[in-house]
C-alpha cells in the first residue's frame, strides 16, 4: 500500500514538474527594451544613454540590462498581482538631482512588477536629499514598440 501511494506521489509531482516546465517554455521571461536618453546607475555599475534590453529571471530575482556590449545583473523583489496586468511594459528610475537609479520594471501581459534593490550609491544619494528636505523624483519610460522602435505612450 505504501509503495502505490509512493508512486502515485511521484508520478504526480513529475506530472507537475512537467507542466511547470512546459508553461515557462511557452512563456519565456519577460523582457523589454527601452531608450534611455540619460546615464543612469544600476547596482554598482553606470551606464551611459542609450537603448537597453531590460529582463526579469523569474526563478532566480534576477533582473538582467543589457545593451550589446555588457550585461549586468542586480536582484529584484518580483510582486505577482492577477489582478494587474498592462499593456504596455515601463521602466521606472528614481532621480536625485542629475542621478538616476533604475527603480522598477513591469513587463506588458504579465501579472507582476519588479523592484529593484537600493544600491548603496542611491543609498547615500537618499539620505543627502533627505538632509536637503528633498524627495527624489520619478521617471519613467515607455518601452519601446515593435512597429518604428518609437516609445509607446503610458
Amino acid at each position: 500500500m505504501k509503495t502505490t501511494i509512493r508512486s502515485i506521489v511521484i508520478a504526480s509531482l513529475v506530472a507537475v514538474a512537467s507542466l511547470s516546465q512546459t508553461v515557462i517554455a511557452q512563456t519565456g521571461r519577460p523582457a523589454t527594451k527601452v531608450d534611455v536618453p540619460f546615464a543612469f546607475d544600476y547596482g554598482t555599475q553606470h551606464f551611459a544613454p542609450g537603448v537597453y534590453t531590460v529582463s526579469m529571471e523569474m526563478n532566480r530575482d534576477i533582473l538582467t540590462v543589457s545593451n550589446g556590449n555588457r550585461t549586468v545583473w542586480a536582484l529584484m523583489q518580483a510582486g505577482h498581482d492577477p489582478t494587474a496586468q498592462q499593456s504596455a511594459s515601463y521602466v521606472v528610475f528614481r532621480q536625485y538631482g542629475d542621478r538616476y537609479f533604475l527603480a522598477e520594471f513591469s513587463p506588458a501581459h504579465w501579472h507582476i512588477h519588479a523592484t529593484v534593490s537600493e544600491s548603496a550609491a542611491e543609498r547615500r544619494a537618499a539620505r543627502d536629499f533627505a538632509a536637503n528636505h528633498l524627495a527624489p523624483g520619478r521617471v519613467e519610460l515607455a518601452a519601446l514598440s515593435n512597429a518604428g522602435g518609437q516609445a509607446s505612450s503610458k
